[in-house]
């Protein structure tokens, strides 16, 4: 594998304005042993802060969950889904032993999450595994194009920011921290959290990726140039990638997040949120 561009851009706070630090995405990738990985860290909302010290909590889950993948990765000759069963107690066994409070005392709305995308190659295919919003477009050597991850999930996004942008702030506080609090609960929304249960729902991918295969793997932040905004196709995108580079399409996406006053018209809870993006080749 060969990385061949990345870009991880900060966006905006949740109650407006830029953020001044590095955001709450992160990635990781081993050219050596054919992964790359993008995480992308749940905003704060909850009522305590449990990491002490931390630009966020979203950031520092996102620091520890790419830390974690380094130092322990897939052994090359088990399923994606072995590996994760593995990974996800040892990921939060990391967590209890940094946070400034026990998890078990900690409001559910505080606990840490993440929406995460990770793909490796093997033995001529490409396998993906995705919790959350986060998306790899997959486009092979012959042409054929596929997408790993639930990219309609970003339209659901859409949908349920439209709602609660009308709301007052205090109201959307109050809606946010309830959504999070049923996240890796049943009846609730499945993602890369403290709960090793979450590697059940884990979505499972594979696809034929021949020599020159590439794959564009990207936060929902990224991906907004797809969802909502409906600038670029799938394919159009990681053609567009491939062509200029990530951060001319980085400026295009910024461009189009200039004013917070088409939020509740758009579809979004941040005028422009972290996003981040790799572009490897197989």
């Amino acid at each position: 594998m060969k990385l061949l561009d990345s870009i991880s851009f900060p966006g905006s706070k949740l109650g407006g304005g830029m953020k001044t630090g590095t955001g709450d995405d992160r990635y990781a990738f081993d050219e050596a042993a054919g992964w790359a990985c993008v995480v992308d860290g749940a905003t704060d909302v909850g009522p305590v802060r449990i990491f002490a010290g931390a630009e966020s909590d979203a950031a520092r889950y996102a620091e520890i969950f790419a830390e974690t993948i380094v130092r322990h990765p897939a052994d090359a000759r088990e399923i994606p889904q072995a590996w994760f069963a593995r990974l996800l107690p040892r990921l939060r066994a990391t967590i209890e032993r940094e946070v400034k409070i026990p998890l078990k005392d900690a409001p559910l709305a505080s606990y840490p999450t993440a929406a995460a995308t990770w793909v490796r190659h093997r033995k001529g295919r490409l396998e993906g595994a995705t919790l959350g919003d986060s998306i790899a477009i997959v486009k092979s050597s012959d042409g054929a194009v596929t997408v790993f991850g639930e990219a309609g999930k970003a339209a659901d996004e859409q949908g349920r920011a439209k709602t609660v942008m009308a709301m007052t702030r205090e109201e959307q506080l109050k809606w946010l921290q309830d959504v999070r609090a049923i996240h890796n609960t049943r009846g609730g929304y499945w993602v890369f959290g403290v709960q090793p249960e979450a590697a059940d729902h884990i979505v499972h991918q594979t696809c034929d990726a021949p020599a020159g295969t590439k794959a564009l793997v990207m936060s929902d932040g990224f991906y907004r140039l797809v969802s909502p905004y409906g600038r670029y196709t799938d394919e159009g995108l990681i053609d567009a990638v491939v062509a200029r580079g990530l951060g001319a399409l980085m400026r295009e996406l910024r461009e189009m997040e200039a004013s917070p006053e088409d939020d509740a018209r758009i579809g979004r809870f941040k005028t422009s949120d972290d996003a981040t993006a790799l572009l490897v080749e197989f």
